[in-house]
């Protein structure tokens, strides 16, 4: 069923994340319990390198292939950025698999290793399925690419209890693995789904091919992708410093490995509910903005920073009300109610930035979302390495990330405006 105005779409996807990020939250709570800190530590930590790995294929694509089909209206963006996924993984996956040692070392446990392993083939699939993704966003089909990622997270929720309690035996690297495996598992039916329904729906998933076509959605994907790369990267970068830095102020080797743990695994994904709304929006808005003329551009622009801003701050309110509750009920860790609290603004900032990024990607100016985000990654690495270390410790590794997302956003937030 194709949902035709942009309010619709983008209700459908929020409908669609308040249930996936609901039953993310349920697993992160359930990993926590089952997993333990330090195995949930070492799960983070392989976590941040899979992101780097899949974010080439992830990143960049999926945005051009909605803004292209949005413009063209019809599948040959989808074929351009199918094609472009599949040369990119058949080079990636022998690449990662070789480096997945290099990449265990220089994270600093040992332990990552397997769950790098056992992920490796998830960058194929996840580039595929984000492919499709963007070409139902550009074209108005909301409802595959929801249920697939439904899909997803259900079954990546069962299967991960499910072999968790099948296999209590195993030690800190095989637990940390397990919720890898199922998501490989869950993703590859995920993208069944999307491509099943997509063709129940009468969807033309093939055109002739463009001449020029591949060329266009690199030139638009390119910024974005390395973007994300900055973004991404700072997250192996940080899960290898923090625990070094910890440790320099005095905290144990165990006790830092269960710090990013509760970061990382818990604090953090708590963070991002408010993306349930601002990720909707923002996976239309690009092909929305496209489409639209010169003087209807700044209502839009508008409407979208305003929702974030409610959304940001809505989520700034929450976390910091909830901060007992899912400190001392949620996680049974009374003392993450301060963490929960301090990191609170985060919420508002990761807001905002998605719509900066939205507008920009619409425009087709995502070059221009790359500068603000190395210096933004950058002041935060700089400034976590003098708090972090110091006696403020977890505390110090959150302020030096809202200070570095502050000081990337506003300058995002200046190249957006300026185009208005």
């Amino acid at each position: 069923m194709k949902v035709r105005s942009v309010r619709g779409q983008a209700a459908v996807l929020a409908c669609a994340n308040a249930l996936v990020r609901g039953l993310g939250f349920g697993l992160h709570v359930l990993l926590s319990r089952m997993l333990g800190a330090e195995a949930l530590g070492v799960m983070e930590l392989s976590h941040s390198a899979h992101m780097l790995s899949i974010a080439p294929v992830t990143a960049g694509l999926p945005a051009a292939v909605s803004r292209l089909t949005a413009v063209r209206k019809d599948a040959s963006a989808l074929r351009a950025g199918r094609r472009l996924t599949l040369r990119m993984s058949a080079a990636l996956i022998p690449l990662w698999i070789a480096l997945a040692p290099v990449m265990a070392r220089l994270l600093g446990d040992a332990r990552t290793l397997l769950p790098l392993w056992v992920f490796t083939p998830c960058i194929g699939v996840l580039g595929l399925s984000a492919v499709y993704n963007g070409y139902c966003y550009g074209c108005g089909h909301v409802w595959p690419p929801a249920l697939g990622t439904l899909t997803e997270q259900i079954l990546r929720f069962g299967l991960s209890a499910l072999l968790l309690s099948l296999l209590p035996g195993i030690g800190t690297a095989g637990r940390a693995a397990v919720p890898v495996a199922a998501t490989l598992l869950a993703e590859a039916a995920a993208l069944g789904v999307t491509v099943l329904l997509l063709r129940r729906e009468g969807a033309a998933l093939s055109a002739p091919a463009a001449p020029g076509l591949q060329t266009e959605a690199l030139r638009l994907a390119l910024p974005l992708t390395a973007t994300r790369l900055a973004q991404t990267l700072s997250r192996p970068l940080t899960a290898a410093l923090l625990p070094r830095l910890l440790t320099v102020s005095g905290m144990t080797a165990a006790g830092a490995a269960s710090a990013v743990g509760m970061l990382h695994g818990m604090v953090l994904p708590v963070l991002l509910l408010p993306g349930i709304f601002t990720a909707a929006v923002g996976m239309v808005g690009t092909p929305a903005i496209a489409r639209r003329q010169e003087g209807a551009l700044r209502g839009a622009a508008m409407r979208l920073f305003a929702a974030s801003l409610a959304c940001g701050l809505a989520g700034w309110a929450a976390v910091r009300a909830a901060a007992p509750f899912l400190a001392g009920t949620v996680y049974r860790l009374p003392e993450l109610a301060g963490l929960f609290r301090a990191a609170a603004p985060l919420t508002l900032l990761f807001a905002l930035q998605q719509a900066a990024g939205t507008l920009l990607a619409g425009l087709g100016q995502q070059k221009r979302t790359l500068l603000p985000t190395l210096a933004g990654t950058a002041l935060s690495l700089y400034l976590m390495c003098r708090w972090a270390s110091s006696p403020l410790r977890l505390y110090g590794a959150v302020y030096a990330l809202i200070v570095g997302r502050a000081a990337g956003l506003a300058w995002e937030l200046g190249e957006a405006l300026a185009l208005l």
